[in-house]
């Protein structure tokens, strides 16, 4: 290549032109229209023009040479009409050279100027043409209409995020500003992205709405979607994002409202096997808000001991396998309770009426009688479908006033301590940890009530469910009829000294257990200390209760089990995923309304205990509000667990959860 040769070759997929000082080999030694020097590769360059410039010229004339050459080809280059060429070339070959292309533009033997303007035309037509090594390619007419599909797609595009964009940035500002006609759409995109997040389809769109908003901070769509009123302060978006219903489908209601019809307060035809109970004296226990009543307890004291019933609504009886309600049962996996309020696993009026173990009313049961020595020892059992009717409902604060007033009271809490400590006696592991509970009024209150210890009628009744799904379990298996069992292998350590009312051990320890599982296979519950052991007294809110309810009653009648080992294998599969879904909910709804309520607490010194150092963070249990947060902490100054300490509660984020506390 000859000095004073014009090359273009690409810069940051930009053609850029400058003029050759000197040739080594493969290497070219240019000046660029900013006076500034280059070595370029000669396999770089994609086009070249000789100008006749002498060699021996100045830097100065060949630099203005180059940008003469430049200047012209500009002033070319707009009044190139490349679609008039494009339809010019149609059918000639896929594939034209730069220099037959200006001809067609500019007649015989165009000028440098003249074939550097075409080459910029053309490259910048992204529509008709591509350039591909040194020569372009001509594109058909399918393929220009899709081009320019996709270029009226990017430039719909366009307008519309930057229409959004500054809508929303002007919504935030407090800026007056009129909803534009694709409000709806932009809402869609934020609520999508504050629900789900990097999973939702549109995510990226949304995202880069926000960001030319300058609005990308973490939880903004969130904060922009209740600024702008279109969701409410306080709205539960994990319902939405775990996909938990909180309504029912229209098959559903339908079952329901048979099934309420049907029952109508009377008895459906009855079984032999169903033994009527209702001259027996029955009685609930429950919170004071409980309106689906699961269970129920009866006491018959002789001169050899007692008979202990206890009474579970049959649930299964109602709810068959495969029905609309059953599938609503089944992907809810259980109720779901949050500070708000309760989600329940079957519609209400089924739940806390027709089926529920309500005071006065006659109902369908499912019974266990107990028989106990004088010495509290069991001698035995049976199990049997019934119709009870319950005479009373207590509340946990009447029944323990009972307890100390009354024979029969007392002695059931006499038996479940008995039976309490017989588990503790088989490696059963009790830690008393408080519990904090929240209640949100209708009018956005929050109530916080902190439970230190289990009540003598908590115990009562936990005791004689923890009983009977015990017993329940065993008969099935000697029955070898497929079940729901919940395992949990041993902790893996044990703290000395947990156990007893010392929290800092209890909470250590609890971190040590390993988690229960669901299998069809026994095995032991560690923290229980039984074996085998399923759950059957919740079958109004758990499903895994109300299936071990449809195999007991099989096994009562010896009908044959509605569910397969290998179903039951798939149904624990869903459980397991359910579950998982509603324990995070509810733990996440929990702590939401917590640091809510602590938002009008910053400043205020709290109780802490120091729990565990690891990574230069010491663990606090804050025990005034009983959940954890950490502090920064160096190994050499970390307190030993369960020193307590003073803090001061610096800041709260009700989005993320976070609890900020300082030493004091």
């Amino acid at each position: 290549m000859q000095p004073g040769t014009i090359v273009s070759f690409f810069d940051r997929d930009r053609i850029t032109s400058a003029i050759c000082l000197e040739c080594k080999e493969t290497r070219l030694h240019l000046l660029t229209e900013q006076n500034r020097e280059i070595n370029l590769g000669t396999s770089r360059v994609i086009h070249s023009v000789p100008t006749g410039a002498r060699a021996d010229s100045s830097r100065e004339n060949l630099l203005k040479t180059l940008k003469a050459l430049l200047q012209e080809a500009d002033a070319l280059k707009a009044d190139i009409n490349t679609e008039e060429l494009w339809n010019l070339v149609q059918g000639e070959a896929e594939r034209l050279e730069i220099p037959y292309l200006a001809e067609l533009v500019f007649g015989r033997s165009p000028t440098p100027a003249q074939t550097a303007a075409t080459l910029r035309a053309l490259y910048n037509d992204k529509i008709h043409f591509k350039f591909n090594q040194g020569s372009f390619i001509i594109h058909s007419a399918g393929q220009v209409e899709q081009i320019e599909m996709k270029l009226r797609r990017e430039a719909e595009r366009e307008r519309d995020l930057e229409e959004g964009s500054d809508w929303l940035k002007k919504k935030w500002a407090g800026t007056p500003v009129d909803d534009p006609a694709g409000k709806s759409h932009y809402v869609a995109l934020l609520r999508g992205i504050a629900v789900f997040g990097d999973e939702y389809p549109e995510a990226q769109k949304a995202s880069e709405l926000l960001k030319r908003a300058q609005l990308n901070q973490p939880d903004m769509p969130l904060k922009l979607l209740i600024k702008m009123g279109e969701m409410g302060e306080n709205e539960n978006i994990l319902l939405e994002r775990h996909g938990i219903p909180s309504g029912w489908t229209p098959e559903a209601l339908k079952q329901s409202a048979h099934i309420r019809e049907s029952f109508n307060g009377a008895m459906p035809p009855a079984h032999p096997l169903r033994r009527d109970l209702q001259n027996l004296s029955v009685f609930s226990i429950d919170s004071e808000t409980t309106r689906d009543v699961d269970d129920a307890v009866s006491l018959e004291l002789s001169d050899e001991g007692s008979r202990v019933g206890i009474h579970i609504a049959d649930v299964a009886e109602f709810i068959l396998p495969e029905t609309p309600l059953d599938k609503e049962a089944s992907e809810r996996s259980s109720s779901l309770y949050l500070p708000e309020g309760k989600i329940p696993m079957l519609p209400p009026p089924l739940s806390e009426d027709t089926i529920s173990l309500s005071e006065g009313k006659s109902r369908l049961a499912v019974s266990i009688i107990i028989q106990f020595d004088r010495s509290l020892n069991l001698t035995g059992f049976t199990i049997f479908p019934s119709v009870i009717n319950v005479r009373r409902r207590y509340t946990y604060d009447e029944a323990n006033g009972l307890i100390v007033d009354s024979r029969d009271f007392s002695y059931l809490h006499a038996l479940a301590l008995h039976l309490r400590e017989t588990r503790v006696s088989t490696g059963a592991l009790l830690l008393p940890i408080p519990e904090l509970n929240i209640t949100v009024g209708e009018d956005g209150s929050i109530r916080i009530s902190k439970r230190e210890r289990e009540l003598p009628s908590e115990i009562l009744i936990s005791e004689l469910m923890i009983l009977t799904n015990w017993l329940c379990a065993k008969f099935l298996r000697q029955q070898a009829v497929p079940l729901v069992y919940r395992n949990q292998p041993e902790p893996r350590e044990i703290i000395a000294g947990a156990g007893k009312d010392n929290l800092a051990l209890n909470l250590r320890q609890r971190r040590l257990l390993n988690r229960v599982t669901l299998s069809t296979v026994a095995g032991s519950h560690s923290s229980l200390g039984l074996q085998p052991y399923s759950t059957f007294t919740s079958p109004l809110r758990k499903y895994a209760d109300l299936v071990a309810h449809r195999q007991l009653k099989a096994a009562l009648f010896g009908d044959r089990a509605p569910h397969s080992e290998e179903h039951l294998k798939r149904i624990i599969a869903d459980l397991e995923i359910n579950q998982a879904k509603i324990n995070l909910v509810q733990e996440q709804r929990h702590r939401y309304w917590l640091t809510k309520y602590l938002e009008g607490k910053i400043g205020d010194t709290l109780n802490a205990l120091a729990i565990n150092q690891s990574f230069n963070r010491l663990d606090l249990f804050l025990t005034d509000y009983l959940t954890e947060t950490s502090i920064p902490c160096s190994p050499a100054s970390a307190p030993s667990p369960g020193t307590p300490l003073a803090v001061r509660l610096d800041k709260v984020d009700v989005f993320s959860g976070a609890i900020r506390v300082s030493p004091l």
